[in-house]
């Protein structure tokens, strides 16, 4: 079922530039001839097509790609935010950034290496430093001291807790939208989150008790990780999903097994990009945005793909069977 999507005209400025910027989104014909080029120099010539082309130089560092990349992705997204009404549709796509750096914040290093979204430099040294006064509100699970607790958790269950941080900030973007299709997606992306975490728990022969702890509370998917946690056999897992991210962890279980996850990873992505697209029969809206930024997130990783992949000498097939489905 298509969500239900209603025009706007506060988002109608930022939706008309959004408009312009869709249009040079790429078809999957540019990334089959990407990985077919065999020169340094052709590749280049090939991504001038790009929203890289005002990223990249004829004396580009190859071995920086992946951080050029992001910092393009970056800075369009708070670029797209100073347009909007509202920063969430934005911060959505920040926030992963803002986490990653927190986890080192919280061991003490000043070393981020992710752009900076919603938490500073300042907040995060301020962290570090042992200021707990600026620590994001997902961190809060309970009335006890989250301070104390993260000070004496251990490091096996500190990305646990900080999973369960991020999903918690997703889940309350989706509330504040109040969006039917900006929730459809982040719903299906917070459950196929969930499945890989525990699935590669499973994998490295982790108990899965600990997720009770500390990933928790999720809302509404808390009773769907209780249940998950207690069977062991991921066969099993495909009924208490339902839905189409069930049916996904279905197909992927016929994979081969080093290919199940990483298979369910990519079917999952190209689902919701599925999602994002229906936002491109609107006018106006944080739809229109969201959706937006979700085709560029995915044209930035097939680039990533392509052009690292052939720096790497990866099979040609390979890297085509891993290009994600596009926006357009």
């Amino acid at each position: 079922m298509v969500p239900k999507i209603k025009n706007n005209m506060r988002w109608g400025f930022v939706s008309g530039r959004i408009s312009v910027m869709e249009g040079k989104l790429l078809p999957r014909e540019f990334f089959l001839n990407l990985i077919a080029q065999d020169h340094l120099d052709d590749l280049l010539q090939h991504l001038q097509e790009t929203f890289l082309r005002e990223y990249l130089s004829p004396g580009t560092v190859w071995e920086d790609f992946t951080d050029l990349c992001d910092r393009c992705f970056y800075e369009m997204a708070v670029s797209i935010k100073g347009d909007c009404p509202s920063s969430l549709p934005a911060d959505f796509f920040l926030l992963q950034g803002d986490y990653l750096n927190l986890k080192s914040a919280l061991k003490g290093s000043s070393d981020f290496q992710f752009h900076f979204g919603l938490l500073p430099q300042e907040k995060l040294m301020s962290i570090g430093l042992g200021d707990r006064a600026d620590f994001p509100p997902s961190l809060q699970r309970s009335e006890t001291s989250v301070s104390a607790e993260v000070d004496e958790m251990a490091p096996e269950v500190f990305d646990i807790f900080l999973d369960g941080a991020y999903l918690r900030n997703l889940l309350s973007i989706a509330r504040e939208l109040k969006s039917e299709l900006i929730s459809a997606y982040i719903h299906d992306r917070v459950l196929s989150y969930i499945v890989i975490i525990l699935w590669r728990a499973l994998r490295q022969q982790q108990t899965l008790r600990r997720y009770l702890q500390y990933l928790l509370p999720l809302g509404d998917f808390t009773p769907i990780v209780t249940e998950l946690c207690g069977m062991s056999n991921i066969e099993n897992w495909p009924s208490v999903l339902n839905g189409t991210i069930g049916d996904i962890l279905s197909e992927s279980l016929e994979l081969p097994h080093d290919d199940q996850i990483s298979g369910f990873e990519h079917r999952s992505t190209n689902h919701l990009t599925q999602i994002a697209g229906n936002a491109k029969m609107q006018t106006a809206g944080p739809e229109r945005v969201f959706s937006f930024l979700v085709g560029l997130q995915v044209e930035i990783q097939n680039l990533k793909l392509a052009v690292n992949g052939r720096l790497n000498r990866i099979d040609r097939t390979l890297l085509r069977q891993r290009l994600k489905e596009g926006y357009v």
